[in-house]
């Protein structure tokens, strides 16, 4: 599926319904397929079920067991990436790949319904999650941007076939502008305000973005999923979860940094302008991305509050959760950053540059 402005929303499209196998099936799966076995703790996961392993001595992994709507392609490209970035930049820390007793990089396990699901065995990053500070200061934000331009730079050249297919947190997928998610799935305090940008984006900005170069990026370096070093913000330890992989400007991958970072800052330019100091170490942002950037966030934000507020109502364990915390923060930062004028925003950037 690709991107098409003014797409029809359909539930089909937004497979938040991640497996719910029993600890004792793979328990004797891990055994079967990799010769291992441990203590299991359970991990966030949208579409895949994520658990820890922690084995006999002390070394951990990251179990992911991959929805039953995850196509093989789709799966094949999160490894190939991770084999990639082992190739291109060997010191840079994301999980790493554990192959089978017969080499395989993933095997199959079969639900109760017969349906087949892939599932593999990453390295466990050491750290904890950015997004554990309320507050992170310049020099934090500097080494979020630091460390996402340098994954940017190590995917730069890797193709594959999935690349472009639909992954729902794609803000240039068309969705934002479908009438099911603007009139169901947007808080009535944050509607008209989102409704004045969306007709602006709908006509200019993403028809700009969708034109610019492109690569696949990593697409979700939220403060969620660069860790740090444990009681130690401004040390980051690495970077997880591959799952929002895509083929697209480098500006919807900065974007999706500076959403966490107007989040955990009060200075919206100041906090801008770290992250790209650090972000432009490893990565040339040209001025054509960054005169977008704007519309990049904006997009980005938007799709947060539509999909989360999509969430609490299917496809989630906890709904309560997402609506009293995760969708409430995104909303006031949200809100934040759209009321922020445009032109400053990007002149400012521009300048910095």
């Amino acid at each position: 599926m690709t991107a098409e402005l003014g797409k029809q929303f359909s539930a089909d499209d937004l497979k938040f319904n991640p497996p719910h196998f029993s600890e004792l099936i793979l328990h004797t799966f891990l055994q079967d397929h990799y010769g291992m076995d441990g203590d299991f703790k359970s991990l966030v996961g949208e579409r895949d079920q994520n658990i820890r392993l922690t084995t006999s001595n002390g070394k951990q992994y990251v179990l992911k067991i991959a929805g039953p709507d995850e196509l093989d392609e789709t799966v094949d490209f999160q490894i190939k990436s991770l084999l990639h970035l082992q190739e291109t930049d060997p010191g840079l820390s994301v999980p790493v790949q554990i192959t089978t007793k017969s080499g395989e990089q993933a095997a199959i396990i079969k639900d109760d319904n017969d349906r087949s699901h892939w599932v593999r065995l990453v390295s466990y990053v050491q750290g904890e999650p950015l997004d554990l500070y309320e507050h992170l200061d310049f020099g934090s934000i500097k080494e979020m941007g630091r460390i996402s331009g340098r994954l940017c730079a190590a995917l730069k050249g890797f193709k594959h076939t999935a690349s472009k297919n639909f992954m729902p947190w794609d803000g240039l997928n068309g969705l934002i502008f479908s009438a099911e998610l603007r009139e169901k799935y947007m808080p009535d305090d944050f509607k008209t305000l989102a409704e004045t940008h969306l007709q602006r984006l709908e006509k200019d900005g993403m028809p700009r973005l969708l034109a610019l170069p492109h690569q696949v990026i990593h697409h979700d370096g939220h403060a969620g999923n660069i860790m740090c070093e444990v009681g130690n913000p401004v040390v980051i330890t690495g970077v997880i979860d591959f799952g929002d992989l895509i083929d697209r400007p480098i500006a919807m991958d900065i974007s999706i940094v500076l959403t966490s970072v107007v989040s955990q800052s009060s200075d919206i330019l100041a906090a801008t302008t770290a992250m790209l100091d650090g972000y432009s170490e490893y990565m040339i942002i040209p001025d054509e991305q960054l005169a977008l950037l704007y519309d990049a966030v904006a997009i980005s934000y938007i799709l947060a509050v539509q999909l989360l507020s999509y969430r609490a109502k299917h496809h989630t364990d906890d709904p309560e959760k997402i609506r009293q915390e995760d969708l409430v923060g995104t909303v006031e930062a949200a809100r934040k950053f759209l009321k922020f004028d445009r032109t400053q925003f990007t002149t400012h950037i521009m300048r910095s540059n």
